[in-house]
């Protein structure tokens, strides 16, 4: 009975970080879509389901290296961080200018103050 919700488990983790792939590498082609990020968090479902497709992620040629530094040292590109920030207070203040109240206004601001505080913990990555 325990092998069968392990199994379901590692079934729904699979499909979560497929979902997240998906979207990470359609972020490298789309414009306005983050890749990064959903690449680390397809690698965090697989790294608990799938070595094949954790190793897949992680040692990809085109966006392995980022996503194995952040895992490994949360260490960012200093171009990542200010293209995140840059972007985060962008989108923040355009929606200001939406038609709504408070309620929807405080909230926008305090995440993107969050978003900026967090992406400035990170350790910056040296160039190698």
């Amino acid at each position: 009975m325990n092998s069968i919700f392990s199994n379901i488990k590692k079934f729904i983790l699979i499909c979560l970080g497929l979902v997240f792939l998906t979207l990470g590498i359609a972020g490298y082609v789309l414009p306005g879509l983050p890749g990064t990020i959903f690449l680390i968090i397809s690698a965090g479902f697989f790294v608990r389901s799938s070595e094949r497709l954790y190793n897949f992620v992680v040692q990809n040629r085109f966006f392995g290296r980022g996503v194995k530094d952040f895992l490994e040292t949360g260490e960012m590109p200093m171009r990542a961080k200010v293209i995140s920030i840059s972007c985060i207070w962008f989108f923040s203040i355009a929606s200001l200018f939406a038609p709504y109240d408070l309620i929807f206004k405080i909230p926008i601001i305090l995440l993107a103050i969050t978003g900026t505080l967090y992406i400035r913990s990170r350790p910056t990555r040296k160039i190698t």
